[in-house]
């Protein structure tokens, strides 16, 4: 288990290796035979990372991470967290062992709800939320949510036991996929 307090922090070492790793990738990005110039770094690029020691994968990819979300602070704010959204509910969904769809458009269609059952369960949901205190209505919400993925995950995965990374990761990524699916369903609206 990871220690919440170290969650995105990068030590003066850790940001050696990966900008040396970084150099490397630039330095040595020549154009491979029978290969386009715009493949080189491409290439380049995977062939380092493959040999990235798996002890130092975490900060290189902590890296990589914080230089994609600094170029991504440019593009509009709906757009990233829907890509962060469905990369990482992808990323969880191939964790868990789920088999990989043929594409990000078919992951996304694939038991989509439509606007209208969304609306019909906001209906059932609200009604229920009467009894609630309002104080304590964020949380009763989030549980409901919660409980929606653990039941959806509970479907095809094993809760619990010792294996129960597999599980929760399913339930991440119904949660993920939710979110990309929402976003995706949204997008047009107001444009």
């Amino acid at each position: 288990m990871f220690d919440s307090g170290d969650f995105g922090r990068i030590t003066a070492d850790e940001q050696v290796d990966a900008l040396h790793t970084l150099i490397a990738v630039f330095s040595t990005s020549v154009q491979r035979p029978g290969h386009p110039a715009r493949n080189a770094v491409t290439a380049e690029i995977l062939d380092i990372l493959d040999e990235v020691p798996g002890d130092r994968a975490e900060p290189v990819a902590q890296l990589f991470t914080m230089m994609a979300m600094r170029l991504r602070r440019r593009t509009r704010r709906r757009s990233t967290i829907f890509r962060q959204a469905i990369e990482t509910a992808l990323l969880a969904r191939s964790y868990h062992g789920a088999e990989i769809p043929d594409g990000e458009g078919v992951y996304l269609q694939a038991e989509r709800p439509s606007l209208t059952d969304i609306e019909s369960a906001c209906g059932e949901l609200l009604e229920r939320l009467e009894g609630v205190p309002e104080d304590d209505r964020s949380a009763w919400i989030t549980a409901e949510v919660i409980a929606a993925a653990l039941v959806h995950a509970e479907g095809d995965q094993r809760l619990g036991g010792p294996d129960r990374d597999v599980g929760d990761l399913a339930v991440a990524e119904f949660l993920l996929r939710t979110t990309a699916q929402y976003l995706a369903a949204t997008a047009q609206r107001g444009a």
